[in-house]
């Protein structure tokens, strides 16, 4: 719900702290961990975003890891997740998926006279030059 965090000092040391609205619109405060925070760079207001805390034993102690998954973008469009299960915050991936469906398109226009994988490549980088940080702007 914020831009940016608050950021502050406590006993505890720098804490980051969030507004955020649960899907049942209840608002709430939460305090990010260090590498939850690192990971959540770069959102905007709006973001839908789901983390998930996880909780691994070594020994006598507990690890705990947050996955932050970007659910949409803000404006309503999801977000594609990539085949290493992470989530991309640029639309790089989506431009290279519509590069190769584009590409496979020509190639059964052309009964296939085309190398798919050189056309998806040339289509990527011209929209990738037209969109430079792979966002539209």
């Amino acid at each position: 719900m914020f831009e940016e965090p608050v950021v502050g000092n406590s006993t505890y040391g720098e804490y980051y702290l969030y507004a955020v609205k649960q899907p049942n619109n209840e608002e709430y405060n939460f305090f990010a961990p260090i590498e939850l925070h690192d990971q959540m760079k770069g959102l905007h207001k709006g973001n839908k975003v789901e983390i998930t805390k996880l909780a691994e034993q070594k020994g006598s102690k507990i690890i705990t890891k947050y996955d932050l998954k970007v659910i949409s973008n803000g404006n309503g469009k999801k977000v594609s997740e990539n085949d290493t299960g992470t989530v991309a915050r640029d639309n790089y991936f989506d431009i290279m998926l519509a590069s190769y469906l584009d590409a496979l398109r020509i190639q059964e226009n052309l009964n296939g006279m085309v190398d798919v994988n050189k056309i998806a490549v040339c289509l990527f980088i011209a929209r990738s030059k037209v969109n430079a940080n792979g966002l539209g702007g």
